[in-house]
């Protein structure tokens, strides 16, 4: 590699870090995730479903624009697919609002007001 830094990886780190939190919602989602995949799968399955998914909440407040715009489903609404699941979330400053965590083939409208 020269001096010159040719050849480099250009960083992924966005420039701020934001807080993520989740609304009561969401961790009722998370909560009843949690218990479905381990009636369905197991402790190990459960164990390593909730990992995913917390890594995937987790980078949310490095790249919060990860997730496509949906603006039928609420204002500012971001989703961003998960294995099964669906994060819907948006971005407020420095905070990301993750609103429900549903399953890939629920029905958003039958769980946002217009």
């Amino acid at each position: 590699m020269s001096a010159s830094g040719a050849g480099r990886v250009p960083s992924l780190m966005s420039s701020r870090k934001r807080t993520v939190v989740l609304t009561s919602e969401a961790q009722d989602d998370f909560v009843d995730i949690r218990f479905s995949t381990q009636q369905q799968g197991g402790e190990t399955e459960r164990d390593r479903y909730e990992v995913t998914l917390l890594h995937a909440i987790a980078a949310l407040a490095d790249f919060p624009e990860v997730g496509r715009r949906s603006p039928e489903h609420f204002s500012g609404c971001r989703v961003r697919p998960v294995e099964h699941h669906v994060l819907f979330y948006r971005i407020e400053d420095d905070i990301i609002v993750v609103v429900r965590i549903l399953h890939e083939r629920a029905d958003p409208a039958q769980h946002f007001q217009p």
